[in-house]
Order: C-alpha cells, then sequence, then structure tokens
C-alpha cells in the first residue's frame, strides 16, 4: 500500500496549464513561482478584490493612493513598480516592452531573445512580482516602504544568486552576459 499511489488513482487530474511552464521550471525559486503561480491566477487578496468580497476597507493602492489596487496596478502600473520594471529594462541587453496588462506580460515571459532568453526573463519578473507584493504588504502592516532602488538591489542579487547556483547547467550558463550588472 502507497498513499501516494492511491492519491494517484483517486484524484482527477487537471488539464496542464499552458503559462504553467513559464512559473515552473528548473531553477526556479519555490516561494517566488508560488507566488507567481497565485498571481497569474489573479488570486492575490487586493484591497479591490476583497472590497468586492464585503470587506470595509478602502480599495485603492497602499502603496500610491492613486488607483483601485489591483494585480494589473500594483505588479504594472503602479509607480512603485513601474520603477522596478523600469530599473529591469535598463539590465536587460534587449528591449522590454511597458505592460500595460498581465497578458502582456506572460507574452513577453513565452518569448525569447539572445539577449534576453526566457530562463533569464522568468527569474527577473518572479522575483520582481514577489518583492512588489512583499513591499505592499510592508507598507499595508508597518506604514513602512523600502525604495525602490534598494528593493531592485534585493532583486538583482536575487538574480546573480540563482545565475551562479545553477550556471554549470545548459540553460544557465550564459545568463550573467545578459544581465548587465
Amino acid at each position: 500500500f502507497s498513499s501516494a499511489k492511491t492519491w494517484e488513482v483517486l484524484r482527477q487530474r487537471a488539464p496542464p496549464q499552458p503559462f504553467a511552464k513559464f512559473i515552473w521550471y528548473s531553477g526556479a525559486t519555490p516561494k517566488h513561482a508560488f507566488h507567481m503561480w497565485v498571481t497569474n491566477l489573479n488570486r492575490l487578496p487586493t484591497r479591490s478584490r476583497l472590497a468586492a468580497w464585503g470587506m470595509q476597507l478602502p480599495s485603492v493602492c497602499c502603496i500610491c493612493s492613486s488607483q483601485p489596487e489591483t494585480r494589473d496596478h500594483l505588479m504594472l502600473s503602479c509607480p512603485f513598480a513601474e520603477a522596478l520594471w523600469s530599473e529591469s529594462r535598463r539590465r536587460f541587453r534587449d528591449t522590454v516592452p511597458v505592460f500595460t496588462n498581465w497578458d502582456e506580460l506572460v507574452l513577453w515571459l513565452s518569448s525569447s531573445s539572445s539577449a534576453a532568453p526566457s530562463r533569464l526573463r522568468m527569474i527577473v519578473a518572479q522575483a520582481l512580482i514577489y518583492n512588489i507584493w512583499k513591499q505592499r504588504n510592508n507598507m499595508l502592516h508597518n506604514q513602512a516602504l523600502t525604495p525602490p532602488l534598494s528593493t531592485f538591489r534585493e532583486i538583482n542579487r536575487h538574480t546573480i544568486n540563482t545565475i551562479n547556483a545553477w550556471r554549470k547547467r545548459k540553460r544557465f550558463s550564459n545568463l550573467m552576459v545578459c544581465w548587465r550588472i
């Protein structure tokens, strides 16, 4: 008897999601990948979603206080997020578009170029998304926000460490060249 085999027999498997390969890949940081999965499914408890569930709280973004706090605003168009994406654009040797919605980000992650391989795009995007949410929570619960450049230094350090940890693997061997230090 094996509980794992029993579970496999009993459960119904959902069809694989097309975006899964851009989230779950070898070398992904597990907490970043899980957070990206939840974010991609638009399941983050943003203020707009919480207000829609009937909670009595402002739906405005707790970082910029100018727009409703939705996934797309918080991760792509909030001034804090824009500053982080802008800094990441400077690091890539390829043009990174300005994302106006989540689908554009997913499309960018699914593409690749020699100057910005998809693996590097995924590492950076996941670290960015995770750190934006981390700073949002810091602002919400502690009324403190780390400046974007300090946050980006964390993202940069994570990116470099991830590349270095996996550099002997074929898919990671040339990533440091593509990421301007």
